[in-house]
């Protein structure tokens, strides 16, 4: 008889308890749960935010690279334009002039110890004709033929050659590396050069197009026959990885 007394009373207390407290209690349950609901929807927003925001980067990134190498092209192509429009002016029996170039890919060194001479990401040359290659706007060197790949040999290198024009009077002249020096040669004897003259493709020997900048003299050197004269580049090669290539003249 008290056991059943004790149950009962028990059992009053817990239905007073849900009648007073119940609602508190549910109340504080359902906050509880509404803080744990948020904070996952939150953790699971912030983690889709950051997810996106990175490849948003990272699509951004490929986009100003993408746009990087338009206006770089642009740029070697506006230089160029405008120095064969100043020819054009002097000479108005200049053929028209729609040069193309391509973006290629530097593989490796063709030796480890020799830093002018590396791969290209190209089966071959088109007609087995040596082709310019530019570097932000400037002459890096030139492409040949070799094994049956593309090898680049750049400015420095005692086989890279390639003709130019001097200063405003145009006189001609040689690009040949020698040392891991860059010198002009066979420069006439008549022509009037001097320190700070800058050097210009001529367009003639078919490698590159007129006009790309090459560099500046800072040495000239009176020989039997003509002048030669050392230049300081205006491309400044490390660690090649791109370069483009002229594609037609």
């Amino acid at each position: 008889m008290k056991s059943r007394i004790r149950y009962i009373l028990i059992l009053a207390f817990l239905v007073f308890i849900s009648f007073y407290y119940g609602g508190v209690i549910k109340k504080n349950i359902l906050w509880i749960n509404d803080v744990i609901i948020g904070n996952f929807y939150n953790l699971k927003e912030y983690i889709y935010n950051n997810i996106s925001k990175h490849f948003n980067q990272a699509e951004q990134i490929s986009y100003l690279k993408k746009r990087n190498q338009e206006l770089e092209n642009s740029s070697i192509l506006a230089t160029t334009f405008a120095n064969e429009l100043n020819r054009l002016l002097e000479d108005r029996n200049s053929t028209q002039y729609f040069p193309r170039i391509s973006l290629v890919r530097a593989i490796s060194y063709v030796q480890i110890n020799d830093y002018k001479r590396v791969w290209l990401d190209l089966v071959k040359n088109h007609e087995n004709k040596n082709r310019g290659l530019i570097y932000k706007g400037f002459t890096a060197g030139i492409s040949i033929n070799k094994d049956g790949r593309v090898m680049a040999l750049l400015q420095g290198d005692d086989q890279c050659v390639f003709s130019i024009y001097i200063g405003k009077d145009k006189a001609p002249g040689l690009i040949q590396g020698r040392n891991g020096k860059i010198y002009v040669n066979f420069i006439p004897k008549w022509a009037k050069i001097k320190i700070g003259d800058e050097i210009l493709t001529s367009g003639l020997d078919g490698i590159f197009f007129a006009g790309i900048p090459v560099g500046v003299i800072t040495k000239i050197n009176d020989e039997d026959m003509y002048q030669s004269a050392e230049i300081d580049p205006y491309a400044k090669i490390n660690i090649p990885a791109y370069f483009y290539i002229v594609d037609n003249l």
